[in-house]
C-alpha cells in the first residue's frame, strides 16, 4: 500500500480515525481463511498466531481512536519473532497478511544494511522514515507495522567482520545495532529523518513508536547446535551427538528451544532486547507434501502466466513434479529452491521458444531416465 507521501498534517488524529473507519474489521478467522484462498500453505499454527496478532493491533487501535480508551487501560504493542528455515515462508506471510489481506501501513526491510548511528551504513531511525514513506503520511506510520528480516544476522557471534582497531571500538554489525533495535521495539519517541539517506543533516521528525508492532523474521542457522553447546558446558548432556552436531538448514524448532533467554544469549543476542518480544513463533521446515503443493499452485503457476502472455502453454509430467520436490528438498532451500529449479528446468526451452514466436505454442517436460529430465517444443 503506497500513498503520496504528505509529511505536514493539520490534525494527525483525524488521519487516522479516518483510516480505522473505513478499514475492514476482519475476525482472525477470515484472515486466515483469506490466507488461504491467496495460495499460502503450511504453517497452520503460526499462521493463527500472526493472525491472531494482527487482529488485536487492529483492535487495540480501534479502541484507542474510536472508543477513546485510555492508553493505559490497554495492553501495550506486542513485538513477535518468527524463527525458521530458509523458504519456510515467514516474510511472505507477513507481507501477504498486512499488504493483500488486511491493507494496513507495513514495511519490511533487512536489517544486515543498518548500522549503529554515527557509522557508515543506514541510520536505524530510517526504518521508520521508510514506514512513514510507505505509509503516505506520519499519522498511519504511526501506527503500522515493521517487518524485520534477516534478523538471526544481527546475532555478535555471527559477525566476523575484521578491522582495523578491532576491540576498541564498538560492534557496527551487531551489539551495537541490537542496542539501537532496542528504541524501536519500546514504547519510545525517537528522532526521525524525513529522507533516506546517510546524511545526518535534513529535516527530522518527531515520533513515537508507541503503536507499532515490530515482527522480526530469521532462519536462526545453528541455533540448535549452539542450544546444545550450552546445555554441554552446563552438564545436561555428556557429549553432543553426530545427529544434533550437524549443522541443518531445514531444522524444525520446538516451544522448549526458546524458554531460556540464555539459548539466545549464547547465540549472541542481548537478553533485554530478546525479551522485547512478547511471542516468539517457531516455523516448521517445509515438507515433501507442503513443497509439492506450493510448486504445483504458486511456481509453475506464475510461470505458466507469464508463457501464456506468449500464446505459450506448459505441461510438466507428474515424474519430473516429484524429482524436481525431491532434489528441493534435499537441498533444504525450502520454497525458495523452487523457484529457482523450475527455470533451470524451462530456460532453455524458453530461450528457443522466445526466439521462434508464432512457431512454438507448447513446452514440454518430461523424464527420460531416474536422473534425467528432458524439454520439448511443439
Amino acid at each position: 500500500m503506497h500513498r503520496i507521501f504528505n509529511p505536514i498534517e493539520e490534525d494527525p488524529e483525524f488521519v487516522i480515525i479516518n483510516f480505522l473507519n473505513h478499514l475492514h474489521f476482519m475476525t482472525p478467522r477470515e484472515m486466515y481463511e483469506i490466507i488461504d484462498k491467496n495460495g499460502y500453505i503450511g504453517q497452520e499454527k503460526a499462521r493463527k498466531s500472526i493472525c491472531l496478532m494482527a487482529y488485536r493491533h487492529i483492535n487495540r487501535l480501534k479502541k484507542l481512536y474510536l472508543d477513546r480508551v485510555p492508553a493505559d487501560e490497554l495492553p501495550s504493542k506486542e513485538n513477535t519473532l518468527l524463527i525458521g528455515p530458509t523458504g519456510c515462508g515467514k516474510t511472505y506471510l507477513i507481507d501477504l497478511l498486512f499488504n493483500k489481506v488486511i491493507g494496513l501501513p507495513h514495511v519490511s526491510i533487512d536489517i544486515t544494511s543498518y548500522s549503529e548511528t554515527g557509522y557508515v551504513g543506514q541510520d536505524l531511525n530510517t526504518i521508520i522514515t521508510r514506514l512513514i514513506h510507505t505509509a503516505g503520511s506520519p499519522a498511519l506510520a504511526s501506527i503500522g507495522v515493521i517487518c524485520i528480516d534477516e534478523f538471526d544476522k544481527l546475532s555478535s557471534s555471527k559477525n566476523t567482520a575484521v578491522f582495523a582497531g578491532a576491540g576498541t571500538t564498538k560492534d557496527v554489525t551487531g551489539i551495537g545495532v541490537q542496542r539501537e533495535l532496542l528504541k524501536i521495539l519500546e514504547s519510545t519517541v525517537l528522532d526521525v529523518p524525513l529522507e533516506t539517506t546517510y546524511m545526518s543533516s535534513g529535516p527530522r521528525l518527531t515520533f513515537s513508536t508507541q503503536n507499532i508492532p515490530v515482527i522480526a523474521c530469521g532462519a536462526f542457522s545453528g541455533f540448535k547446535r549452539s542450544i546444545n553447546q550450552l546445555n554441554q558446558r552446563i552438564g545436561f548432556l555428556n557429549k553432543v551427538s553426530k545427529t544434533t552436531a550437524k549443522t541443518n538448514i531445514a531444522v524444525s524448532y520446538s516451544r522448549t528451544d526458546f524458554d531460556a533467554v540464555a539459548n539466545f544469549e549464547n547465540y549472541g543476542f542481548m537478553p533485554e532486547l530478546i525479551g522485547r518480544f512478547s511471542r516468539i513463533l517457531p516455523f516448521e521446515a517445509l515438507g515433501k507434501s507442503d513443497l509439492k503443493q506450493i510448486f504445483l499452485y504458486n511456481t509453475i503457476k506464475k510461470y505458466e502466466k507469464e508463457l501464456r502472455i506468449q500464446n505459450l502453454t506448459l505441461n510438466i509430467d507428474e515424474r519430473v513434479v516429484d524429482k524436481t520436490v525431491s532434489d528441493a528438498f534435499k537441498l533444504e532451500t525450502g520454497a525458495r529452491g523452487l523457484k529457482s529449479a523450475l527455470l533451470v528446468l524451462i530456460e532453455d526451452a524458453c530461450f528457443e521458444a522466445y526466439s521462434n514466436h508464432g512457431k512454438m505454442r507448447k513446452i514440454s517436460l518430461s523424464l527420460e531416465t531416474p536422473e534425467s529430465i528432458i524439454w520439448r517444443l511443439e
